[in-house]
């Protein structure tokens, strides 16, 4: 990996400070899980429900203002075990020549 691809991977990762969970309607806020990691050039971000039940429908990592950074619509009925819900972010950078 590149001096470019391994700094944009983490300044994505220090922008994404939190995540919205979205359980039988009520949107809660939960931390982003410490075990996430750059692999290569993927980021990995978790979000883990430990204690919760009920219908999972919606979940999204934002930034320090709120603003949604990646969505996941889904229709998870959890129950007493524990959901980690994922997202990855890979960052390819492309070069190119413009002549004109």
């Amino acid at each position: 990996m590149n001096l470019l691809q391994e700094e944009t991977l983490k300044f994505w990762e220090r922008l994404m400070v939190g995540a919205k969970v979205t359980i039988d309607g009520i949107e809660e806020e939960y931390p982003i899980h410490p075990s996430s990691y750059i692999e290569g050039n993927v980021l990995k971000k978790f979000v883990y429900l430990e204690d919760e039940s009920g219908h999972v429908t919606h979940t999204y990592i934002h930034d320090q203002h709120g603003r949604p950074i990646r969505e996941k619509t889904m229709n998870i009925r959890k129950g007493e075990n524990g959901l980690m819900v994922t997202f990855f972010f890979q960052l390819d950078i492309k070069e190119g020549v413009s002549i004109g």
